[in-house]
């Protein structure tokens, strides 16, 4: 069975510095449970998060990113006034980010590093 593996990280660069998310390991590993009750591997690292799912799982998988971001903003308010980005639009309401998927050859791999090393 292929297994797909999703890291995220504080959309802040200088929180995600400052932060250590492993401080809201209890949170998170909650939140992502709930949101993707078929997760594997839930770890929470100091500048970021990862869960693998089965290959295809991930149905309606922005809807569920979308739920586990407010909880995770739900559960962590200290975190959000540090961390949280807000995007304005004219057109469209204001949008509230706290985690963003990990992009970037660099960072992906050392991400991949320290999950596969668990």
């Amino acid at each position: 069975m292929d297994i797909e593996v999703y890291f995220y990280e504080l959309v802040d660069k200088l929180a995600r510095e400052e932060v250590n998310l492993i401080e809201q390991e209890v949170a998170i590993t909650r939140c992502v449970a709930h949101a993707f009750p078929e997760a594997k591997e839930i770890a929470v690292f100091g500048s970021f998060y990862g869960f693998s799912l089965p290959a295809g799982a991930a149905i309606d998988r922005s809807a569920r990113l979308r739920r586990l971001g407010r909880s995770l903003a739900e559960k962590m308010p200290a975190l959000c006034r540090l961390a949280m980005r807000r995007y304005e639009s004219k057109d469209h309401p204001t949008s509230n980010q706290l985690f963003r998927r990990v992009k970037g050859k660099k960072r992906l791999a050392s991400c991949r590093e320290q999950y596969n090393d668990v």
